[in-house]
């Protein structure tokens, strides 16, 4: 037992930063993932490393829920993620392309996270991006500050960090260049013993991965060979520029009028501008290592708008219908027919095995159209606890906004806004702050409303739904 409330049941992975666990909270009543800290290093170190992690809150990066202190042996406890990790897909050979794009997309996203509240990564490898349940992909396993590179890791490192200099955002660039690669192209950019490896690293200049999968499309190669660059400055200077490249790559949008393509696939074709040529300025030229030119942040991806309209479209059909509707029921009316209200449909809602079942509610069914036709919420839960406990409630919750994310159905902002006060109310339920964690979640409730009023957030799909079924 850990704190007096985790279980350790498994051992699912050991280094030399410590171990990892499949844990059980016992307090919360769910599964947990706690990694306890070597003791070799200074306690102090560890610790400011632990609390450092716990301050990274993003989808993309596995939620911390606890830090503490065993006996002088700190230890971080993280939501347990059930999906593979990309060193266990990369293991059954090359990803398709898009898909490769679409992770290594989530990965920057995580990593960008960290970067930006003050944390590199420093171990960054496949292993260290796992999926959870609902296949998000997640950062796992940040190292502490000032450990040199594993030796383990030879292949995922920088040359600076070689050379010894500390873990930097832009060595986790490198490292994520090289896991790019490997899914890419089923090896990492080179091979051979530990010493050659590292040789490589400082000197060597990575084929283009289009050589050993011709597939793969140009401005993809331009992409993974300045990830790649020796000179740190060379690389892109963060995770979000990155990330939008990759979905511009992975699904481009039409070329205007005026504005060429290059000759590839259409899977793969993006509009030549400025920003996609090479140095010289010249259409097609091949890539080079350290061509960052690529890298200013293009526009971003467009599916979010488009399906924002795609709402306002749907909404206006609904109209219509109910104008049509109401129509024939008052013509009916008028006819001495009396018109039934329409039944509510049930609602479908996520994992609902671990959130209260309440009974059936008593009021009658409408018998005319000025009667309310919504359903109530399914659950009411006041100063109650849902099944499962809080953490448990908030991370269905959680999962609702990331689908949300992925289907481009609410706006990016505010998605964020509503993780940021997720993760806050769990760690308020954590510290046994009931209240406080109950006003956060009232806070965030409200301004998805508001999304919804102001087109941002989605009115129908699974985040509608479990927002309508469980009110405080």
């Amino acid at each position: 037992m850990i704190a007096g409330r985790y279980r350790l049941d498994e051992r699912i992975g050991s280094g030399p930063m410590g171990e990892v666990w499949r844990g059980y909270d016992t307090r919360a009543d769910w599964t947990v993932a706690v990694r306890v800290l070597a003791a070799g290093a200074a306690r102090e170190v560890l610790q400011q490393h632990a609390q450092a992690v716990a301050r990274v809150i993003h989808p993309n990066v596995a939620m911390v829920l606890d830090v503490g202190d065993q006996g002088g042996t700190p230890y971080l406890v993280t939501e347990f993620l059930t999906g593979e990790s990309l060193e266990e897909e990369a293991a059954r050979g090359p990803l398709p392309v898009v898909e490769a794009c679409d992770l290594v997309g989530q990965a920057a996203a995580g990593l960008d996270a960290a970067h930006r509240a003050g944390v590199a990564h420093g171990e960054v490898e496949p292993g260290s991006f796992r999926r959870a349940g609902s296949g998000v992909l997640k950062v796992v396993g940040f190292g502490p500050v000032g450990r040199p590179p594993s030796p383990g890791r030879i292949a995922y490192t920088a040359p600076e960090r070689l050379d010894g200099r500390p873990a930097e955002p832009p060595a986790d660039m490198y490292a994520l260049g090289c896991v790019c690669y490997e899914l890419l192209c089923g090896r990492p950019p080179f091979q051979g013993t530990a010493e050659e490896i590292a040789a490589a690293h400082r000197a060597a200049e990575p084929a283009p991965p289009s050589r050993h999968r011709p597939e793969v499309p140009a401005d993809l190669d331009r992409l993974v060979l300045a990830l790649l660059a020796k000179d740190p400055a060379a690389r892109p200077s963060n995770g979000e520029s990155v990330r939008r490249t990759l979905a511009a790559i992975a699904r481009p949008r039409p070329a205007p009028t005026g504005e060429a393509t290059v000759p590839q696939s259409p899977a793969a074709a993006v509009p030549v501008t400025g920003a996609l040529l090479g140095q010289g300025g010249q259409a097609g030229a091949g890539p080079r290592a350290g061509d960052t030119a690529v890298f200013d942040l293009p526009p971003d991806d467009p599916r979010p708008a488009s399906n924002r309209r795609l709402f306002l479209q749907l909404g206006a059909a609904l109209a219509v219908i109910a104008a049509v509707t109401v129509g024939l029921v008052l013509w009916g009316g008028a006819r001495d027919e009396r018109a039934a209200g329409p039944t509510p449909s049930p609602v479908a809602t996520t994992e609902p095995s671990v959130l209260p079942s309440p009974a059936p509610s008593a009021s009658p069914e409408p018998t005319g159209l000025d009667e309310t036709t919504v359903p109530p919420p399914k659950a009411t839960l006041r100063d109650s606890v849902p099944r499962g406990g809080w953490e448990t409630w908030l991370r269905v919750f959680d999962d609702n906004v990331t689908n949300a994310e992925t289907m481009g159905a609410i706006e990016p902002r505010t998605a964020a806004k509503a993780h940021d006060k997720i993760r806050k109310a769990a760690r308020k339920f954590l510290e046994g702050k009931d209240d406080a964690g109950r006003d956060q979640i009232r806070e965030v409730l409200r301004e998805l409303e508001e999304g919804q009023r102001k087109g941002e957030v989605p009115t129908t799909g699974p985040l509608a739904d479990f927002m309508r079924d469980w009110r405080l």
